[in-house]
């Protein structure tokens, strides 16, 4: 979510643009509630109709118009992302707070705002929406909880290259669909799963598989390589919140040089993980991947410990 939320802001929202009036503006992309109408007169200037928008090439663009709209509704309202395949639609959807609770609002769904503000045309619809909801939560209108949205670092032109929104564009697409595959290629497919236990098999499989890191780049080595790589990435970023990013301007003795990495935000400090680094650290350790998850989780665990004895140590003081 995080990665492609950030490549579309990257690469499919414009740095200025031109209102009606013939000014020229700089494009808001803070997910705050005044990005919403240019936001919206942006989407009316590319998509002339409803059947322009859901044309399978612009699914893309469609897909991330609907992360940007969620992420900038939970920063206003609150709220969480939901999934029912029962909606029709398949599509995520927010359920925003309301002053009976948290979630406790009807879904907002994305993809129907979407298409009625392409339908009707008046770059009123995002806003009217967001308006509506804070109706909702009673009161002055503002959430009750600090933001429900992404709360990892993502893209930005910052803390990124467009080498490498490039690069993470086509590989995120790749990682469910490759360790699917992948699995199924392996002795007893439905037992891999996205845990610990997991990571310690594959460990043992690449200790016994393979005598050195040049024997995993032979050719007919590369379709298991590439996917135990998303695997064992996938299954650290899941199990404890990561972000996949990719190594361009390092050092070329850096691990992270043009590979796909997994990072963590701990604290105030970044912890990068290599996949392939992992694989070849099996080599000499069948339990080196797995001691890997352990060891950022536990990282997680002391971050979560400290944060919880700051916030009593806070409410003592006002005691």
């Amino acid at each position: 979510m995080d990665v492609r939320l950030g490549a579309f802001v990257l690469a499919d929202l414009p740095e200025t643009f031109e209102k009606e009036d013939g000014e020229t503006v700089k494009f808001p992309k803070d997910f705050g509630p005044k990005s919403l109408p240019m936001l919206e007169l942006f989407v009316l200037s590319k998509f002339p109709s409803t059947e322009a928008i859901l044309e399978a090439e612009n699914r893309r663009f469609f897909e991330g118009l609907i992360r940007y709209l969620g992420e900038t509704y939970l920063r206003a309202i609150g709220g969480v992302w939901d999934h029912d395949e029962t909606t029709g639609s398949g599509m995520p959807f927010i359920r925003p707070d309301t002053e009976e609770g948290p979630a406790a609002g009807e879904p907002i769904p994305l993809v129907g705002i979407v298409l009625t503000a392409v339908d009707q045309r008046s770059a009123e619809v995002f806003t009217a929406v967001l308006n509506k909801a804070r109706e909702l939560l009673g009161g002055d209108g503002l959430p009750r909880r600090k933001c429900t949205g992404l709360s990892l670092g993502m893209l930005t032109a910052e803390n990124s290259s467009e080498e490498e929104v490039e690069f993470l564009s086509r590989f995120i697409g790749t990682v469910e669909p490759g360790i699917a595959a992948w699995t199924q290629e392996q002795a007893d497919p439905a037992s891999w799963g996205f845990d610990r236990e997991s990571l310690a098999r594959l460990g043992k499989q690449i200790a016994v598989r393979y005598d050195s890191p040049e024997d995993m780049m032979d050719e007919e080595e590369t379709p298991f390589t590439a996917g135990a790589m998303r695997f064992i990435g996938e299954t650290i970023r899941r199990t404890c919140f990561g972000q996949w990013r990719y190594g361009t301007d390092l050092e070329a003795d850096d691990p992270r040089s043009r590979q796909p990495y997994v990072r963590f935000v701990i604290g105030d400090q970044n912890l990068d993980l290599v996949p392939w680094r992992l694989i070849q650290a099996a080599l000499d350790d069948a339990d080196a991947i797995a001691s890997a998850l352990e060891a950022v989780i536990e990282m997680r665990e002391n971050e979560a410990a400290e944060a919880e004895s700051e916030t009593d140590g806070e409410g003592d003081g006002e005691d």
